[in-house]
């Protein structure tokens, strides 16, 4: 694969693409959308160059902005909010796949008040999704300051890299998964939603760092029926023991940090040591910006030279 392609675009094949990187020759997957005069691309499903030039060219279905009522919201902390939107049922529904996140505004504010947040529930019978929020500056206290509305713009879904590792038709997750699942802070707003998505068909085990949130929010998003695959457990309580064995021992396929980036790369470290290491998936964290791939805040390049735009990645 050379440097003008990219590894799995997570729109690939979805309502939204070809996207705008179609328009401008980005395209992450289509050579004939990189300026080739021939094709040469890794996809193997409806062909993206023919989707585009059967629709004049003209990118398919942009998401866009929608005002959402707020059914609810809750403070826990000084700093840490729940909120819940009422977002119809379509949208609630493709909100419900893991690593699913939307963008925010305030609807009185300018456009580069967007704000990145993760889903942590959808509601698919009512139409409702939550969020939970955490105030670490002016876009994000602005978004929790209001009472009646907030401006939507989604779904996107790239919020957590690897999970087409265990994951088949319409995303749903392998049955043979065993998923260890370690969180702290907002990263637990991704596990809830990734427990929900699993449901009773996938054996995961969730290991929470308290830190950053509180035992409240933790509880009361918890399902009754995985209150017993939760441990409250400091993350770097779980570093310093033979974590190794742990995951050996349990037979897990894959393992997921919802964390920092500390945490990610500390984890990752020993499941890689491991003789037969399962998959590792983690959050996206700062790499989301445009969510579109547009801007180009989030490339990065890998040790072959190969530009990957993050925020689009698999």
């Amino acid at each position: 694969m050379d440097s003008t392609n990219n590894i799995d675009c997570i729109d690939s094949g979805t309502e939204n693409c070809p996207c705008y990187l179609a328009a401008t020759g980005d395209c992450l997957i289509c050579s004939r959308l990189q300026g080739k005069e021939y094709c040469d691309c890794p996809w193997k499903g409806v062909c993206i160059y023919n989707e585009f030039i059967q629709n004049n060219k003209k990118v398919n279905n942009p998401r866009k902005d929608f005002t959402a009522r707020i059914i609810t919201k809750k403070k826990y902390l000084d700093d840490l909010y729940v909120i819940t939107l009422d977002v119809g049922r379509g949208f609630a529904l493709r909100c419900a796949i893991p690593g699913s996140y939307v963008f925010l505004q305030p609807p009185d504010r300018e456009d580069y008040y967007h704000t990145p947040i993760s889903v942590m529930q959808a509601d698919t019978e009512n139409g409702f999704i939550t969020l939970l929020i955490k105030t670490f500056s002016a876009k994000t206290k602005a978004i929790c300051s209001q009472e009646e509305k907030l401006l939507v713009r989604g779904v996107y879904r790239g919020g957590i890299f690897g999970l087409s590792k265990i994951t088949g038709r319409f995303s749903r997750i392998l049955p043979d998964s065993k998923v260890l699942i370690f969180t702290k802070g907002v990263g637990f707003a991704p596990a809830i939603n990734f427990l929900d998505w699993a449901g009773s068909n996938t054996q995961s085990e969730l290991i929470i760092d308290p830190d950053k949130i509180c035992n409240q929010v933790i509880w009361d998003y918890i399902q009754p029926s995985t209150a017993d695959k939760i441990t409250l457990k400091s993350l770097q309580e779980c570093l310093d023991s033979p974590l190794q064995e742990t995951i050996i021992n349990g037979g897990y396929t894959a393992v997921v940090a919802l964390s920092s980036d500390y945490y990610i790369e500390e984890i990752k470290k020993i499941v890689m040591s491991l003789p037969n290491p399962p998959a590792f998936i983690h959050s996206n964290n700062a790499n989301i910006c445009c969510g579109e791939g547009i801007c180009g805040a989030c490339s990065c390049v890998d040790p072959n030279g190969t530009i990957h735009k993050r925020c689009k990645c698999l």
